[in-house]
């Protein structure tokens, strides 16, 4: 272009000689050629250096796009009209899969399995017909491992394509362990509650069908809780493992006796969580065959086993509920056959029940039992009566033993072993003895105001309170608050409440016991009696559970015991109160055997203050 600019000043110069170029309108003209050849010139030159750039940015493009190619791991088939490959990148991946350098010109069906090739050629005749990115997976299995792969295609130029091939193999198997963990139980491999659920509903759908009878199995271990706490979580998991292996166990070896068939079995026992378990029965013959599960079941959970270099005992509960009989959902059979497994365990446990309606409706009152409870302490419907301890020597009035009475407005009294155990499942417990001992404090410092000589009372506080935190303070501010001398209150627990938590337990006791309060032992000789607990923690008085003192004159045994705890206790330099003394032979055998305390029905019933109150004038 510089080159004809030149040649074409040279022609206007040859055609002007002679002309006199300094008269208009020559030099206009001239200088307007000019102008036009500069800015002709500067348009060409920069075309020429955008051309250079273009031409480096293109291959410093090309150079990108190769590295591009060999960091990806996606293998590339660039693929003609004929389906023909006429280019290939390999990427980084080690395990392609196709790994041939004498791919290209090949026909992608001639490189691929009869099946691989069938899903390229689907795929090739959708992205030319929609003229859209197409996509697939397809597997293979190559030294005996299943590998994942995945391809994506582009439309290029209308009839060619680019298919990228990705190994997905660890992004699979990464999904495959999330789905698994998301529907099994990380400790037993188990089923969770997500899978049976599921599986319970194609088993209802199936014994629809077919009209059959599906049971669900609800199964609880017994004292798991205390085994847990005291020998320790680990030990725990290992005994909730062989569970779940004995389970399996037992629903093998039960099935050719007891079932037509029971299909996909890893589906059949699942863990709910914590101590459940639950087991799905299908195609049932009977329910006699359901009872010989069961039987099997609590004969294998029963069996014990050694953990930590100790042999560990533990039971089941189980309860039963019977699809379409007991309900026709997944929600209502797991309900209901909870529901039986509850009254399993209030019938001694390691026992199975089936459902009943009576048992629905006795979980009904339960509930509404719960509810009424809620409502009693606001409505003032919950009191406080006092049973007497009474000196075996003297005969006075030397403490006292604060219980708790629920006087319904419609159903009248309610006894305490009815509404206690709700207490304490609901949690209501600990709200129900923060209100104990503030009425304990409150009627004491009433008595001495009225001038009554101080009489020690105690108030029972159950596990769950000696597990709050807070239960030390609640105890020193109502003594604060009603200025009672520390001892004028103790403090009565039972064997079952120290040794579910014994570390816990024996810093709180301690706490408690720096306010300088008493501290009672209740119903001694009923729980799991250690001699090592009662040296340990810091007790001050045994009370003899009154089973023993019941017999105590007519069973040598039962003799024999009171007498060594009365001298054990001694010897540890505790008291000891007799509770239920009901006659006059067990008040004199407890006094020839230097028994210090009694509390029972031949002093005196527990009583309202008021009633008391004649009995502290006495």
């Amino acid at each position: 272009m510089a080159d004809y600019y030149h040649k074409l000043q040279k022609q206007i110069a040859n055609l002007l000689q002679g002309v006199d170029l300094s008269q208009e309108p020559w030099p206009e003209f001239l200088e307007s050629v000019n102008n036009t050849y500069r800015q002709d010139e500067f348009e060409l030159r920069t075309l020429e250096q955008s051309l250079t750039l273009s031409a480096e940015e293109l291959l410093m493009a090309n150079e990108e796009m190769h590295a591009v190619f060999q960091a990806i791991p996606d293998q590339l088939f660039h693929l003609n009209k004929d389906n023909r490959i006429v280019i290939y990148k390999s990427g980084n991946s080690e395990t392609h899969y196709l790994t041939s350098n004498k791919l290209i010109n090949q026909h992608i069906k001639d490189v691929t399995s009869k099946d691989v090739g069938g899903h390229f050629m689907r795929g090739l005749n959708r992205l030319r017909e929609d003229k859209q990115p197409v996509s697939f997976e397809f597997t293979l299995i190559h030294d005996r491992r299943v590998l994942y792969y995945e391809v994506r295609m582009m439309p290029v130029k209308g009839v060619q394509a680019i298919a990228l091939v990705r190994d997905i193999t660890e992004r699979k198997l990464a999904e495959e362990q999330i789905a698994y963990l998301a529907y099994h139980d990380s400790l037993t491999g188990l089923p969770n509650t997500r899978l049976f659920k599921d599986r319970l509903i194609q088993g209802i759908e199936q014994a629809q069908r077919n009209e059959k009878i599906l049971a669900v199995v609800f199964l609880d271990l017994d004292r798991f809780k205390l085994i847990n706490d005291t020998m320790g979580h680990d030990v725990g998991d290992q005994l909730l493992q062989v569970v779940s292996e004995r389970l399996m166990e037992a629903v093998r070896r039960s099935d050719s006796i007891a079932l037509n068939n029971l299909t996909n079995m890893s589906s059949s026992v699942a863990r709910l969580g914590g101590d459940e378990f639950t087991i799905l029965l299908e195609d049932i013959v009977d329910t006699q065959a359901i009872s010989r599960i069961c039987e099997r079941l609590i004969e294998l959970v029963s069996q014990p086993l050694e953990l930590r270099d100790q042999e560990v005992y533990t039971s089941a509960s189980i309860g039963i509920a019977l699809y379409p009989h007991d309900g026709d959902t997944v929600d209502v059979l797991l309900r209901n056959a909870d529901v039986a497994m509850y009254h399993a365990k209030e019938r001694g446990r390691n026992n199975y029940q089936f459902f009943t309606e009576e048992m629905n409706k006795a979980t009904e009152e339960r509930f509404q039992l719960e509810n009424n409870m809620r409502k009693a302490l606001q409505n003032n419907e919950i009191k406080l009566y006092y049973q007497p301890q009474v000196s075996i020597t003297s005969g006075q009035i030397v403490g006292m033993e604060a219980l708790i009475r629920w006087k319904h407005p419609e159903k009248g009294f309610i006894s305490p072993a009815s509404f206690i155990p709700i207490a304490e499942e609901s949690g209501l417990i600990v709200q129900i003895g923060e209100w104990v001992i503030q009425e304990a404090c409150r009627q004491s410092a009433r008595w001495r105001e009225e001038g009554f000589k101080p009489v020690r009372i105690s108030v029972n506080v159950s596990a769950k309170q000696l597990q709050e935190a807070t239960l030390t303070d609640v105890i020193q501010k109502n003594l604060q608050f009603y200025n009672i001398d520390p001892n004028s209150l103790g403090v009565e627990l039972t064997e079952t409440a120290i040794i579910l938590e014994p570390e816990l337990a024996l810093s709180r006791l301690e706490q408690i016991k720096a306010l300088g309060i008493k501290l009672s032992m209740d119903d001694f000789g009923t729980g799991y009696s250690s001699l090592s607990y009662l040296k340990r923690y810091p007790i001050d008085t045994l009370k003899i559970d009154q089973a023993f003192i019941r017999s105590v004159t007519v069973d040598n045994e039962d003799g024999a015991l009171v007498k060594a705890i009365i001298a054990m206790a001694h010897a540890l330099g505790m008291d000891v109160v007799a509770e239920g003394v009901e006659l006059q032979e067990q008040l004199e055998f407890l006094g020839v055997h230097g028994c210090d305390t009694m509390q029972g029905y031949l002093f005196s019933r527990p009583v309202p203050a008021a009633e008391l109150e004649t009995l502290l004038r006495k």
